[in-house]
């Protein structure tokens, strides 16, 4: 048992507290870490400055709205120049200070920053404008508009850098001050709209990078942090205890209160592993425990949401913590005091572990579920067992849900199930699990058994016990006398394939053909003077569908399914669609990639299918209004097709015919075919039904929606970058005719990836609006090499993720 500290014992809780309510948020001696939301804010720091640096030089509305505030009084300059001023002011208080206060190593790290992000700002201009910038750029001497200000993206890193040591407050306040010297900036007309906020990017990129260099102080509250905010409650506690492992954005301390009682003591700081923000964020994306919502990562929401919880529960009669109080720290962190009992199952060895006591866990959480709360973070940390009755409690209910849905509640089941295997074995769980609820009960849980469905403490718990989720879940199944998930199989070889190949040497032939045309020294000439810059842009922009894709599928699903995993199935995909060429191979492994995450076969396929017809819904609807609405104009002359080729689209059509009129024969005149039908469409009509029901949900349906709109945004601009690297800018209006008419005219020809036919119509559209054809090809290349044929390379690795992380 650790005591308080000897600082605690001579100044007392409150003297401490005084200390830290002073310029800085922590002591100095606290250990450094380097932290994720930097890294987030380095990467997408550099994207947008990348894209505002492409957009230069300033459009027409961005001159527009230049003249707009030149046309301010001009007895207004002083005011402009005082903000920047204040900004001035400000920087020189953060320099200052940390030398008088014994931090010189702040003062490094500002200066690193600043002289990073001068390099990085006259770099951006550089490309942005062709020239490096001169000395009164720098100084701010001139009264020329520059590209970025360099001066406000120093100040903008040092701020950034040093706001990493500061009290909240006063964070705060050099955001503003940094706010306000912007606007002051651009209203002085030291720099351009898009030069302001290049510099804020630079300043953000600098300052991140420094960060990530050297580290920034972890920011955890001290014992005597705790001792004095529970004095302020009231609240009387001795024996302090800093556990080992800590969730991120939650410090935990261990105490008891003079009569023996234990006491959880969580605070949700803004410092406390400071990647709260991130983690919640990024669990959200990959999994299914992040939170039921963004709002979610507050810190003060986050102690109230367990407290509430808690309160809840223990109320409906369901075995949990007791709340002792709630309420904020000096520091201004949110802090929830629990007391508790029992001892956690991850602290209990497994031949300690009475078979009694894991049937009861069990009966804890039907009560939960009775109460009407699901869990949602159940492990065996969150599990606690009183040694003398054999009474099961389940603590940490920060992820909590109220009014839980069935899904909540089969995942709660198979977390329990999970957490039992991983304190006492898979058999003991097994056999628990079926004496408690029952075959059926077990059998129903099964598709949410999968590391999708845990926490992170559940899955090291996992890892810990070598205990793999797909052998738990089969030897569930075989215990309940059921078959696992059944999973569809990639077929590599069958008639579609040969099918589909054939085709393939169709469009390689289609595209020989086409290419005998091109000026090939005229081609090379194109390449020779492109601009590359724009296209390292339209590359970038070229992946980004593959987010709007993962959107759209995910709306499509009748269940909550993880983001970042249905993002990485989407670059699988485009490795699958190349590999073997069919779509019936994406279509297997989206399947099974959705079977993993619990939903049904049938419901998969449907799911699918909607996605498909959304896509081409949306297609047909966008190319309409621009038809109708604005200038661009569809260029029907796309070439008669060869002789050979008519007749092998003649042949396959009249194939597919005879198919189809088989199929009626079959289904017509087979009672046994027809009656095997029946069974099957009464068996999925349920889950189809539910697929469709599922989009009458407003966020769904507008996910669905807009994710294939800014499919097809992105896809038309990465096309209009490269064709602006070629000397020859398109209006979006034309791109999106374009790229929707031949997208369209693609789908109805059954080639793979519409090898050949894309190219071919691409190239016609961009000639149709004054591309000549060389310059076009060249543009076309590069927009398939970046759309199509680079993918499959990290698609490569995304699939290798996807069976390693058991996703498929």
């Amino acid at each position: 048992m650790a005591s308080l500290p000897e600082q605690v014992r001579s100044a007392g809780p409150r003297g401490l507290l005084r200390i830290n309510r002073g310029f800085y948020a922590g002591p100095p001696d606290q250990p450094r870490v380097r932290r994720a939301t930097d890294i987030l804010g380095l990467v997408a720091s550099l994207l947008a400055l990348a894209g505002i640096v492409a957009a230069q030089p300033p459009g027409s509305l961005e001159r527009s709205f230049l003249r707009f505030l030149r046309a301010f009084p001009t007895w207004l300059g002083p005011v402009w120049a005082s903000l920047i001023g204040l900004l001035i002011a400000w920087v020189v208080v953060l320099v200052v200070v940390p030398l008088f206060s014994g931090r010189p190593r702040i003062v490094v790290e500002a200066l690193l920053a600043v002289v990073l992000a001068g390099l990085l700002a006259m770099l951006a201009a550089r490309v942005a404008t062709g020239d490096w910038p001169g000395g009164q750029a720098i100084s701010g001497l001139s009264t020329r508009l520059h590209f970025p200000g360099i001066r406000l993206a120093m100040a903008a890193a040092l701020i950034f850098v040093v706001n990493a040591h500061l009290t909240r407050p006063l964070a705060s306040t050099g955001r503003r001050i940094l706010a306000l010297g912007a606007a002051g900036a651009l209203l002085q007309g030291s720099t351009t709209v898009g030069g302001t906020a290049a510099a804020l990017l630079v300043g953000v990129a600098a300052g991140a990078a420094v960060r990530l260099a050297l580290g920034t102080s972890a920011g955890l509250p001290t014992i005597a942090d705790v001792a004095g905010a529970l004095a302020d409650l009231g609240v009387r506690a001795a024996d302090f205890q800093v556990p080992e492992r800590q969730t991120a954005g939650v410090f935990l301390v261990h105490a008891r209160e003079p009569g023996g009682s234990a006491l959880a003591i969580k605070v949700y700081g803004r410092d406390a592993y400071d990647n709260q923000r991130l983690e919640k964020l990024w669990r959200t994306i990959w999994y299914r425990d992040g939170g039921s919502s963004v709002s979610g990562l507050n810190r003060s929401q986050g102690a109230e949401r367990e407290a509430l919880v808690t309160l809840l529960a223990r109320n409906a009669g369901a075995p949990t913590a007791e709340v002792v109080t709630a309420g904020a720290t000096t520091r201004g962190d949110s802090l929830v005091v629990l007391r508790v009992s029992g001892t956690s199952l991850e602290s209990i060895p497994p031949e300690q572990i009475d078979d009694a006591a894991l049937r009861e866990s069990w009966a804890t959480v039907e009560r939960l579920g009775e109460a009407n709360i699901a869990h949602g973070r159940i492990s065996p940390a969150a599990v606690r067992i009183e040694r003398g009755s054999g009474e099961v409690s389940f603590v940490d209910l920060g992820g909590g849900t109220v009014a839980p849905d069935q899904n909540d509640r089969l995942t709660d089941r198979a977390q329990l199930l999970a957490t039992t295997a991983a304190a006492a074995g898979t058999d003991r769980a097994v056999s628990a699990a079926l004496a408690a609820i029952g075959r059926d009960e077990v059998t129903a849980l099964l598709p949410y058994l999968q590391q999708a469905a845990f926490g992170q403490p559940l899955r090291r718990a996992l890892k810990t016990a070598g205990i793999d989720a797909d052998e738990l879940r089969e030897a569930a199944a075989a215990a309940a006398g059921s078959e696992p998930p059944e999973l569809a199989k990639l077929r590599r070889v069958s008639w579609e394939t040969c099918l589909q190949a054939g085709l393939l040497a169709l469009a390689a032939i289609a595209v020989l053909s086409f290419v005998g045309g091109v000026d090939f020294d005229q081609f090379k000439q194109a390449l020779r003077d492109a601009s590359w810059g724009w296209i390292a842009a339209g590359v970038i922009v070229a992946q980004l569908p593959r987010v709007s894709q993962a959107i759209a599928t995910r709306a499509s699903v009748p269940v909550e399914v993880p983001l970042g995993p249905v993002y990485i199935l989407q670059l699988a995909n485009s490795y699958m669609n190349l590999a073997v060429p069919t779509s019936f191979a994406s279509i297997a492994v989206g399947v099974r990639f959705m079977q993993r995450q619990g939903v049904p076969l049938a419901a998969a396929v449907t799911s699918g299918t909607i996605n498909t017809l959304a896509n081409n819904i949306v297609q047909g609807a966008m190319l309409a209004a621009l038809l109708l609405f604005s200038s661009a104009t569809l260029n029907l002359e796309i070439g008669t097709p060869s002789a050979s080729g008519a007749t092998h689209i003649l042949f396959l059509l009249l194939g597919l015919l005879i198919a189809a009129a088989v199929l009626l024969v079959v289904l017509g005149y087979a009672g046994r075919a027809r009656a095997a039908v029946r069974e099957h469409l009464s068996h999925w009509w349920p889950e189809v039904r539910g697929a469709f029901t599922a989009l009458r949900a407003s966020n769904k349906l507008g996910q669905l929606v807009l994710g294939n709109i800014a499919t097809e945004v992105l896809f038309a601009t990465a096309l209009g970058l490269f064709a602006r690297a070629l000397g020859f800018p398109v209006s979006l209006a034309d791109l999106l005719v374009i790229n929707l008419s031949t997208s369209l005219f693609s789908s109805l020809i059954p080639v793979p990836g519409g090898i050949g036919v894309v190219e071919g119509g691409l190239v016609v559209g961009l000639s149709s609006v004054g591309m000549d054809q060389s310059a076009a090809f060249a543009a076309v290349l590069l927009y398939r090499i970046s759309t199509f044929y680079l993918p499959p390379i990290w698609g490569w690795f995304a699939i290798r993720w996807l069976r390693r992380n058991r996703y498929l």
